[in-house]
């Protein structure tokens, strides 16, 4: 039996997805290619959570879970403090304690509006790298690519905040 009428059938049914074509317009999946970004996509479960949901709490332990918002609103907040940040599609959140099993979640995360979310968990991650060791490397690939994205991010923060500060030290 051949199996080229069921990868044409899979293929459809992921391009016709339109969380995928979200997850298609997203920064850091630019870089992908269409077969790499199909195969990423089908890794990841599809979650929908309700605004006012509370995904998870600051000082909480981790599910070793990442999410990637690919619509609506998340806010960002630290216990007795106000929302310090507010996450829109393409912004990722949980990747630290998905990586660090010993992480406690540095903030809350809560849904501002009803968010669609593409999430992995570690446990599905590391069976991942062991049955298909190309697959779990390009999620890795994609993941660092998240890490970078971020840490550019933070360092354009800190310079605008320097310069800033030291505007009138001449």
């Amino acid at each position: 039996m051949s199996t080229q009428p069921l990868n044409h059938a899979f293929e459809a049914s992921i391009l016709s997805n339109s969380q995928y074509r979200r997850f298609c317009e997203l920064p850091a999946c630019r870089q992908l290619s269409d077969e790499g970004s199909m195969q990423l996509f089908s890794s990841l479960e599809s979650r929908v959570i309700s605004a006012g949901s509370v995904i998870y709490q600051a000082d909480s332990i981790s599910e070793r879970t990442i999410y990637l918002i690919t619509d609506g609103c998340a806010s960002v907040s630290r216990p007795g403090h106000n929302i310090y940040a507010q996450l829109h599609a393409g912004d990722h959140f949980g990747l630290y304690s998905f990586l660090d099993d010993e992480r406690q979640h540095a903030a809350t995360i809560k849904a501002v509006t009803d968010l669609e979310l593409l999430t992995m968990n570690r446990a599905y991650f590391d069976l991942i790298t062991l049955e298909e060791p190309q697959l779990g490397n390009q999620i890795l690939r994609f993941m660092f690519h998240l890490l970078s994205s971020k840490t550019l991010e933070v360092r354009c923060e800190y310079a605008s905040m320097h310069e800033f500060e030291t505007a009138g030290d001449y």
